[in-house]
């Protein structure tokens, strides 16, 4: 009979390597899907918009602040025109902060409905031109009012209430009594006819705030109170090229394209571009150009009546001046800004007592505020109004917008500065924002619109952090420049556009917020957004208020030649594909950009990351005592996320294939050498045939030699389609283990003296009276198989915990980028998968090593049956033999996986030395239960 012919006929051979062989199969198809949906993974999710992040000097650091545009510049336009001449560059788009601009939001006024109905000689002409929108004459509705005939006492109540996410803080609150009622239309008689107008009820006094608020007046649709001041609003404004930055967003940057348009730098003369507007109403104007917007060198200006206002009011006032620029900008559309303007009506008696309350109004700035040109941001309605101003068609276009002049300004615009803390075990660190000095916000003017005093008790300034430095301007004194409003973006397109995983930091005009989860004492608090701060000088930002050319920026910092101004430019490289594809063209790119002397980051391959950051002093209380805010989360850039998630998670895929295989040998091991004590006898039988040890070791080695053989066609068939390295390392340690076990094994056939093993008179043994002692018997008997299986018990323990440690530490192996908990996820199921196999396949193998000596168990068990012990005897018995050995398993299964976790997992190392313990446990019911 020939080797295979043996080894077919021995069954156990057979049957523990057609395990493995499946074990392998099952492994390695397993392990190469991950993989494979590891790669697709990072594939898929490691380039964004651009490749390269260019900067006069770069942060140090593995992590990327997401302010970019930080007002540093350091880049000239002729070191941005060399980039862009290089081979590799795809796109080059630069990108600057110009500066902060604070906006009054004008008087902000209460509306009480208060309709007249039509009257020709109050509604004019406006209604005649059915084109501009007008309603006809006789579809005017009748006339209502929100008020009463004869006039009423009211207290109003004005407050304003700012929120920064976290808390609330009151502005001002400040209460104004007077009386009022419905107007009535009053004809007088004028020379040549008569005339009409509109007059207060008699006895009514208005209302009237302190100053600088007005008074209140009626007109043909309400009666207007006119509010306090709401406090200043801050914005930022960046500078971008128009062209470069539309290639790099694509279709998400065509609102840029009027932008494009904009004039020269020589053609935007302030006094030059308001002359030409007032030119059009003198030589007159169509009602289609007040509705589209006058055209202006091939932009129509939508919004060109605050444009033309705030012209005329900072002539007026002296604020214009030869040097000043018209800006082309391009405006936010809404705000994140959380400033809500509250009025309470109460109707009272002459004692002052409540008599009714009428109501409270309340209007925040939202989605539709525009910086620069939004139409009466805060104009409240007395409640139960109705509009009816649109009975008058588009005229009202005329009125829309904000008339007073921004104020540019550089101080506090720069980007928060951060210290390095503590390092997490999945490679997070902490930071720590650095805070900078206090702004004053929420002042009155010191004069009024008429010149009177204001008085400033009415309202106490409030101090916010500001976490920025100054920037630095132009050599001469920047003139005031006139911001002309080309167009609308909208922040949430654009971030959309930029990614998630992959997400780079595009510059100002897409920010990104912070969380708070954690309060001062450093306790979890639920997770709330930060809201921008008035003075915009916070830690907190939303997106810039408005984007402009560099002709823009030049105009509103002072500067008149080419000036190092740009603070980034991101660069895309020409190389198509996946970041591993065309990362060696995108480092060759990268080097002659730093060849000029410029800081070059590769950022393909990189991936958005939660930071936690600490912020210290952000609120100070009346005596001046600071406090910190507690502790937030942003979201900044992991350079190189991409090759460190591909090579953690690999190898985790990899160490998981060799736990799984190289236990499966070993168990397969211990399996062999407890099977080949059985053939001993025969090992005898040829002894004393005349045979050699050395030619019964053949003999044996020759039928092993055919499973090493079927193992290791297995593994180069396994190699080659997997066309993995390490897949054929790992195979090929299993065939040496293999090969090894089967040495140790045919060792054990050497001839030895056999000896009674059971003496009749010896003192010493141990009576038989229980399932225990008879079980502790037998093992103490036969204590080659009961240390072979002990130690087959032990290994599938270690194996067990190794498997469940690394499976633990997939997340902290991965990182804590996006990236990180994207790839993790999906290799999770496969790698759970790949570790249930190797369970299971430890757990078989475990069985068959302990099916050995069944037969001589049976035999023995027959016996007691006989000699009258009970079926729960039995079970006792079988129950007790395997507990004893896993008893002696215990030690080599916990410290074993405690070994391989401390090795492989060090942060897992206790829960794998538990999952050991709890593998050796759970296998002696198990097999107390299926070998029988």
């Amino acid at each position: 009979m020939n080797a295979v012919q043996r080894f077919i006929r021995s069954r156990v051979l057979l049957l523990t390597a057609a395990i493995l062989i499946a074990a392998m199969c099952l492994s390695v198809v397993v392990q190469s899907q991950s993989q494979a949906a590891l790669n697709r993974t990072i594939d898929e999710n490691s380039r964004g918009l651009y490749d390269i992040l260019v900067q006069a000097k770069a942060p140090s650091g593995a992590l990327l602040q997401p302010e970019i545009a930080n007002g540093a510049g350091g880049i000239g336009f002729d070191q941005l025109d060399s980039i862009r001449k290089l081979s590799g560059t795809s796109v080059a788009a630069p990108i600057s902060l110009v500066s902060r601009v604070t906006q009054n939001l004008e008087t902000p006024r209460l509306d009480a409905m208060d309709y007249l109905g039509y009257n020709a000689g109050l509604a004019g002409t406006a209604t005649a031109d059915q084109a501009a929108g007008a309603t006809a004459p006789n579809q005017w509705p009748a006339a209502e009012s929100v008020l009463s005939d004869t006039a009423k006492k009211y207290r109003l109540t004005a407050s304003a209430v700012s929120s920064d996410g976290n808390s609330e803080q009151t502005l001002f609150k400040t209460t104004a009594e007077g009386s009022l009622g419905k107007a009535r239309l009053v004809e007088e008689k004028a020379q040549g006819g008569s005339s009409i107008r509109i007059a207060a009820p008699a006895g009514e006094t208005g209302i009237k705030f302190p100053n600088p608020a007005g008074g209140s007046e009626h007109n043909l649709f309400n009666l207007s109170v006119a509010l306090p001041l709401a406090p200043e609003v801050t914005e930022s404004v960046v500078a971008v090229d128009p062209a470069s930055e539309r290639a790099l967003l694509g279709s998400a940057g065509d609102f840029l394209a009027p932008l494009e348009k904009a004039p020269p730098a020589d053609a935007r003369d302030a006094g030059a571009v308001g002359r030409y507007l007032e030119g059009l109403f003198t030589n007159g104007i169509s009602m289609d150009q007040l509705k589209e917007g006058p055209d202006f060198l091939g932009v129509k200006l939508k919004y060109w009546a605050p444009l033309m206002t705030q012209y005329q009011q900072a002539k007026r006032t002296g604020q214009l001046t030869g040097g000043s620029q018209a800006v082309p900008l391009i405006v936010r559309s809404g705000t994140s800004l959380d400033l809500k303007y509250n009025v309470k009506i109460e109707e009272v008696d002459d004692a002052g007592k409540v008599v009714k309350d009428v109501g409270t109004v309340s209007k925040s700035l939202g989605k539709d505020y525009l910086p620069f040109v939004s139409k009466d941001p805060f104009a409240l309605s007395w409640p139960g109004s109705t509009d009816h101003s649109s009975l008058l068609g588009n005229n009202g276009n005329f009125n829309q917008g904000l008339y007073t002049p921004a104020k540019w300004s550089t101080n506090f615009a720069g980007a928060p500065k951060y210290t390095d803390g503590d390092t997490a075990a999945n490679g997070a660190v902490d930071k720590t924002a650095v805070p900078g000095d206090w702004v004053t916000v929420n002042r009155l003017p010191d004069k009024a619109a008429s010149g009177a005093p204001v008085d400033q008790t009415q309202r106490d300034p409030v101090d916010e952090r500001s976490y920025r430095d100054n920037l630095s301007t132009g050599q001469q004194q920047p003139a005031q420049p006139l911001p002309m409003v080309y167009g609308t973006f909208d922040p949430a397109a654009v971030a959309a556009a930029s990614g998630d995983v992959n997400k780079l930091p595009l510059g100002g005009y897409d920010p990104t917020p912070f969380t708070l989860v954690k309060d001062a004492a450093g306790k979890d608090v639920p997770a709330a957004e930060l809201k921008p701060s008035l003075s915009a000088t916070g830690l907190a930002s939303q997106s810039a208020g408005a984007i402009t050319d560099y002709y823009g920026l030049a105009a509103a910092r002072g500067y008149k030649q080419n000036a190092a101004v740009i603070d980034a430019v991101r660069v895309r490289a020409k190389a198509p594909g996946s970041w591993k594809e065309a990362q060696p063209e995108v480092e060759k790119l990268a080097a002659e950009i730093r060849a000029m002397g410029l800081d070059a980051t590769i950022v393909a391959g990189s991936a958005r990351e939660d930071t936690s950051i600490a912020v210290p002093g952000y609120s100070k209380d009346g005596a001046g005592k600071e406090s910190p805010l507690g502790t937030v989360q942003q979201s900044w850039v992991r350079q190189n996320a991409a090759d460190a998630v591909a090579g953690s998670l690999s190898g985790t895929n990899v160490t998981l294939l060799f736990l799984t295989l190289c236990g499966a040998a070993l168990l397969t091991g211990a399996s062999t050498v407890s099977y080949i004590r059985k053939r001993r006898s025969e090992a005898g039988t040829l002894r004393a045939m005349g045979w050699t040890q050395r030619r019964i070791r053949t003999w044996v080695l020759e039928e092993f030699g055919v499973g090493a053989v079927l193992l290791a066609a297995a593994g180069v068939l396994l190699s080659l389609l997997s066309w993995s390295l390490p897949t054929a390392l790992v195979c090929a340690a299993v065939v040496v283990l293999y090969c090894g076990a089967a040495l140790f094994a045919a060792q054990q056939l050497r001839h030895r003296d056999v000896i009674d093993q059971e003496p009749q008179h010896d003192e010493r043994l141990i009576p038989v009276d229980s399932p225990l002692t008879f079980a502790n018997r037998q093992l103490g008997t036969n204590k080659f198989n009961t240390l072979s299986l002990a130690v087959a018990v032990g290994v599938f323990g270690a194996a067990v915990g190794g498997l469940i440690a690394l499976l633990i530490d997939i997340p902290r192996a991965a990182g804590a980028s996006a990236l990180s908990g994207l790839a993790a996820a999906s290799v999770t199921l496969p790698s759970i998968l790949l570790a249930v196999a190797g369970v299971a396949v430890g757990l078989v193998l475990t069985l068959v090593t302990g099916r050995f000596e069944l037969n001589a168990k049976r035999q023995y068990l027959g016996i007691l049956q006989a000699m009258g012990w009970n079926p729960d005897m039995l079970r006792q018995v079988r129950l007790f033999e395997n507990a004893l050995v896993g008893t002696v398993a215990l030690p080599l299964g916990v410290l074993g996986a405690l070994g391989i976790g401390l090795l492989l997992a060090p942060y897992a190392a206790i829960w794998a030395a538990v999952a050991g313990l709890v593998a050796v446990l759970c296998w002696i019911p198990i097999a107390t239960k299926v070998v029988q």
